[in-house]
């Protein structure tokens, strides 16, 4: 039984928490992200594959990066990863829905116009909008609602495609930091927020204001009300 325990205690050296301790943080973490995307992204393709569905899209390569890189960071979270693209992907739909109704003849030029763009643009900004608003910030979604708007998901299975795969690379994140020894909360963590501040001159500027006086004094004039 001894033996048994001292061969497990061996193996959890493996696990990212311990190499960092005894090792360079910054080589360690980048060998971890390089192998848990490649891992996490590999298996979306291999299931993709089999399953005959598109699940593997561009906009989950920066996703898989934020889950890996930086998994203490509210963007990271399963929360903002799938409500943020789910957002995204409906302002883009939206915004491919009106350019379709409006310009349908823009749509079957040869090359990305005016009009495009500006849709693109502006279902982008809205998503922007909605993700700030709503506290599910995840900047990776601004590609999916550009994406959208300019009629890349034009299938029911794309889009179904796109809420499978990410609550599926959502899942190996949780599985992976669990092996790695990393906290990770499986939806959302009540105990902390992401609260972006803003650098002014007078100081750093955030929703809540902090213990430096001239952080104070920012946080007063700029969210001062008449």
């Amino acid at each position: 039984m001894s033996g048994l325990l001292w061969q497990l205690a061996k193996l959890s050296r493996l696990r990212f928490f311990y190499l960092v301790s005894r090792g360079e943080a910054r080589r360690i973490t980048a060998l971890y992200v390089l192998v848990a995307s490649f891992v996490s992204l590999s298996t979306l393709g291999a299931v993709a594959y089999f399953l005959n569905w598109p699940l593997i899209f561009p906009v989950l390569g920066p996703t898989a990066f934020l889950i890996f890189y930086s998994p203490a960071r509210a963007m990271a979270w399963p929360r903002n990863c799938i409500l943020g693209h789910l957002s995204a992907l409906l302002c883009g739909l939206a915004a491919h829905l009106l350019l379709l109704w409006l310009f349908p003849e823009k749509l079957n030029a040869a090359q990305f116009n005016l009009t495009e763009t500006i849709f693109a643009s502006g279902a982008m900004a809205l998503s922007a909008l909605i993700m700030v608003f709503f506290h599910v910030l995840h900047p990776p979604a601004a590609s999916t609602a550009m994406l959208a708007a300019t009629g890349y998901f034009d299938s029911p299975a794309r889009v179904l495609g796109l809420s499978l795969a990410l609550i599926l690379l959502s899942l190996e994140g949780i599985i992976l930091h669990r092996l790695a020894g990393i906290i990770y909360p499986l939806w959302k963590d009540r105990s902390l927020t992401e609260d972006p501040p803003i650098r002014t001159k007078l100081g750093t500027v955030s929703e809540t204001a902090s213990d430096d006086p001239y952080a104070r004094l920012a946080h007063r004039l700029t969210t001062r009300r008449d």
